[in-house]
């Protein structure tokens, strides 16, 4: 029995891939970015090997409506947080039910082995969608500069706190969580400024104060350490530079508190769980 030949696929000027071959099986496309992005609910790739069934026609379009609303929330951030989108190809949908806007509930994750896709539960609104863009694309972003110029010669002992995980790090994951949170600190703050919502705006406040104490707290670590390379202080450096500007404008009255005393208890709980 013959083997019939693989099917043509063509990608067009739009970027758009297409194939007339019945056996092609198109992916859904979220528009309106710097190009078409694909939303892989077919192949999971190296976020959840195995095959798993499509999503349903109303579950493509909620994503396609929080893309949507999504874009302008990332276009407060300014043409660099804009132009970044450029890099993401694909969102890939893992499953899970959002959970109501207020509770926040969304999980998302990069791989060093699939640049530009971004995998993401079910978010609960447009904000937390584009937030943990905002975050995934630092990762991905830093995968490929440490490709290019080594940041540091640390190995992979989980010994360091980090103010958002429970459990112990390596430098390697400080480095990356420190530098993701510093994007959602400035992402939080300059949609904070741009709300009209008196609600939203303090829940974004307190993102933002949460994620700016967190990077403060790690950032004299990473700056302190020998294992930086010459590229590494000087990228340490330039996120510290960066952190400083973002006090300005301030949250309101309260949220830097708040956070601090969020901040510092977590760092009691996790000495007490791994005493030194």
């Amino acid at each position: 029995m013959g083997t019939r030949p693989p099917a043509e696929i063509h990608r067009g000027a739009d970027g758009a891939w297409s194939s007339p071959d019945p056996r092609w099986l198109a992916l859904h496309t979220l528009d309106g970015g710097p190009h078409p992005v694909l939303l892989d609910d077919l192949d999971p790739g190296p976020f959840a090997p195995g095959e798993r069934p499509a999503l349903a026609p109303e579950e493509r379009a909620r994503w396609s409506s929080l893309w949507r609303d999504a874009l302008p929330l990332l276009g407060l951030g300014g043409a660099a947080r804009s132009a970044e989108l450029a890099l993401l190809d694909c969102i890939v949908p893992t499953p899970g039910r959002a959970a109501p806007e207020t509770e926040g509930a969304h999980s998302s994750g990069t791989s060093s082995t699939a640049f530009g896709a971004v995998m993401a539960s079910p978010p609960p609104g447009p904000a937390q969608l584009a937030a943990g863009l905002a975050h995934e694309l630092q990762h991905a972003k830093l995968t490929a500069l440490s490709e290019l110029a080594p940041l540091h010669t640390a190995g992979p002992e989980r010994r360091h706190w980090a103010p958002w995980r429970p459990d112990p790090r390596p430098f390697h994951g400080l480095l990356h969580g420190t530098y993701a949170h510093l994007a959602l600190a400035g992402f939080w703050q300059r949609l904070a400024v741009g709300l009209d919502d008196a609600g939203e705006r303090d829940r974004a406040w307190a993102a933002h104060a949460r994620c700016f104490t967190q990077v403060g707290a790690a950032l004299p670590v990473l700056a302190c350490s020998r294992a930086l390379t010459d590229a590494g202080r000087v990228f340490v450096g330039a996120m510290a530079e960066h952190h400083a500007r973002l006090r300005e404008p301030a949250p309101p009255e309260g949220h830097l508190v708040r956070a601090a005393a969020y901040v510092e208890t977590a760092r009691t709980v996790w000495l007490r769980r791994y005493p030194r």
